[in-house]
């Protein structure tokens, strides 16, 4: 489930802070945390390799470099000193290799990278950083060049963003709760990386002198159990200015082999200048690739989607409730039979695995999208803790495989179901309140990727033909990043055939944002990539307002009204369903893309005074007759002229 309460606290900050204790260094020039921690040494560091290939005498300059080398770029110690030390030049121009050195890197998003004998110097033209590897031929992929760079070798794959989108202020303080709460919260716990078999290969270190001018703190991990891990070790940077405290960059380095002195090197060579151009993303809209393993009710369901006008409607049952399932589908709930029967499932409970419910599936769902039942949409995540962010995640056994016989299980179960199944895999993943989200896989998000791509071959494997696999962002990304980004956890169009959003309205202000304002500001996001997906709402609500409200000026809960704002949420919903009515109309292209919308109808809660409190109002019930009315009239309105 979501955790928007902290992101709607985080939204309503305005002046006052939760200062939470520094875990910098103190004066030393290099300062050692967590002294308790094991190291491993039994992992030599890698050094450039000495053994020269039989050809590299033969090597020549490369005539090009000096149509872009500067003199600034020099780096002796990586004997790059000028371009007859270069034995080959790289320009990227808007992610393109090319051959015409004349582009100017004003007019676009420019790269060079400078290969040596030993070493290469990545230049990021537009985002003003250069950074010497010592490898002696790299590549690079700035697909997302708008948040990360990306240079690789065979053996190595380094990321590096800039990042500017802390919401606090700039001074140590604001600083210190974004670097401690939405940076290193998870890499820097060490009972959180023992909990997932993952160990320090250095202790953390804290930098004054690495990096003239800067701090830089420094993080080394080894992922271990790793025979079907490709690069189980990670060394982390987090470089900032001296008296700088919102903008800094991120390095993040993934290995064969431990490389933490090459890693420190590596920063070390780190120069800064103006740049020049502009870093852009280079995606494009991604291909919609439609599955022709699909058994025939898949296809033919997906097709009703891809040319529906308005959407199917479901709900998430507060609990999975039968009783409550029922009363929602009677005269005195919203007199409706949805189209869509949403539930959730998790890899398990602790040390207990889940297993999908047929009979509960069967008596809720069984639609193919023209039986009159509805048609099962499965939220699955890996999770076992309900996605606590603390200790164990699943992400890395994944990775290694151990769940994959649980996984085929699952397979099967679906498989045997045999009808269309709405597969939302690990919504929300651009968070800080689940277990598979980039703060938990060590701010890597090809992670989550590696492991939506495991459990998707697995179903290929198993014949599974009938899963329609939603790939799921909330609207605002959570910690404000670009490393984050939700483009970065993306699979890729292979392992996608629909687009989710997420964007709830809490309803605990008198001022509510519509639906329209907050729907159009998803399409305007998410078009350029998935113009020719058919998008679904996995979860959505406007709030009635709670019987608590954080209060900023005390920090503490207040009393309200429960449901004061009643007749907003009704107000709202009506607003929505107009958006729908009219979607073959001009200005209402997205509310024409979505073609499933399933409202959350479960409360969110805050513990206060040692008893749960509702804070978003959001389950139906029939203390909000207003909504309901709206729900009765309006959903067999939308559908009238199919």
């Amino acid at each position: 489930m979501k955790k928007i309460l902290s992101l709607a606290l985080l939204l309503g900050f305005i002046t006052s802070l939760v200062f939470l204790p520094s875990c910098q260094g103190g004066g030393n020039n290099t300062s050692s945390q967590d002294n308790s921690v094991s190291t491993d040494s039994s992992q030599p560091d890698e050094s450039p390799d000495e053994s020269q290939d039989e050809s590299s005498a033969e090597e020549v300059p490369d005539e090009k470099a000096s149509l872009i080398w500067d003199e600034n770029y020099t780096d002796a110690s990586a004997g790059l000193s000028s371009p007859e030390d270069v034995y080959k030049a790289k320009y990227y121009f808007d992610n393109t290799l090319l051959t015409d050195y004349s582009k100017s890197p004003a007019e676009g998003d420019a790269k060079y990278i400078f290969s040596g004998k030993e070493y290469s110097r990545f230049v990021n033209v537009a985002d003003g950083y250069m950074i010497s590897v010592p490898r002696k031929d790299i590549n690079g992929d700035f697909t997302l060049s708008e948040n990360r760079a990306r240079v690789y070798s065979e053996d190595v794959v380094i990321s590096i963003s800039k990042e500017d989108q802390s919401p606090y202020p700039n001074n140590p303080d604001g600083w210190n709760i974004y670097f401690t709460e939405w940076l290193t919260m998870r890499i820097a716990d060490l009972n959180f990386l023992s909990e997932n078999n993952i160990i320090r290969t250095t202790m953390s270190k804290t930098h004054t002198d690495l990096l003239e001018g800067y701090e830089v703190v420094e993080y080394d991990m080894n992922i271990r159990l790793s025979k079907q891990i490709e690069f189980p070790y990670y060394s982390i940077a987090v470089i900032r200015k001296n008296g700088e405290y919102r903008k800094f960059h991120l390095v993040v380095m993934k290995s064969k082999e431990k490389m933490v002195n090459e890693f420190r090197q590596m920063i070390a060579s780190i120069k800064f200048f103006d740049g020049e151009g502009e870093s852009r993303n280079h995606v494009g809209e991604f291909e919609l690739i439609i599955p022709d393993y699909w058994n025939a009710e898949t296809k033919a369901y997906y097709n009703k989607l891809l040319n529906a006008n308005v959407p199917d409607w479901g709900f998430f049952y507060e609990g999975n409730s039968q009783e409550y399932i029922d009363w929602m589908k009677s005269e005195e709930g919203i007199d409706y039979q949805p189209e869509i029967f949403m539930t959730y499932l998790h890899i398990g409970w602790y040390s207990n695995l889940n297993y999908l419910d047929l009979d509960f599936i069967n008596q809720n769902a069984g639609g193919n999208g023209f039986n009159g039942k509805p048609v099962l949409n499965l939220t699955y995540q890996f999770t076992t803790t309900n996605n606590s962010i603390a200790g164990y995640s699943p992400m890395f056994d994944i990775m290694r495989g151990k769940y994959d016989d649980h996984f085929r299980k699952l397979a099967q179960d679906i498989k045997a179901y045999g009808k269309p199944v709405i597969f939302r895999l690990n919504n929300e993943m651009n968070t800080d309140w689940t277990s598979y989200c980039g703060m938990v896989t060590l701010l890597d998000p090809d992670i989550f990727i590696i492991t939506w791509q495991r459990l998707y071959n697995i179903f290929r494997e198993e014949g599974v033909d009938n899963t329609i696999w939603v790939f799921n962002p909330i609207d605002v990304t959570c910690p404000y990043s670009d490393w984050g980004a939700y483009l970065t956890y993306f699979p890729g169009p292979e392992y996608v055939q629909m687009l989710g959003l997420t964007s709830y309205e809490m309803g605990n202000t008198p001022y509510p944002t519509s639906f329209e304002a907050r729907y159009k500001g998803c399409y305007e996001q998410y078009s350029p990539q998935f113009e020719n997906y058919p998008w679904m709402i996995g979860e959505f609500a406007c709030g009635a307002g709670g019987e608590k409200q954080f209060d900023w000026g005390t920090m503490t809960y207040k009393d309200t009204i429960l449901g004061r704002n009643q007749s907003l949420q009704a107000t709202w919903v009506e607003e929505m369903f107009k958006c729908f009515a009219n979607s073959t109309k001009p200005g209402y292209e997205f509310a024409n893309k979505i073609k499933v919308a399933v409202w959350f109808s479960t409360n969110d809660y805050a513990q206060v005074d040692g008893v749960w409190r509702i804070t978003n109002y959001l389950n139906l019930n029939e203390n909000l007759p207003q909504t309901l009315a709206k729900f009765r009239y309006w959903l067999p309105k939308i559908h009238e002229n199919e």
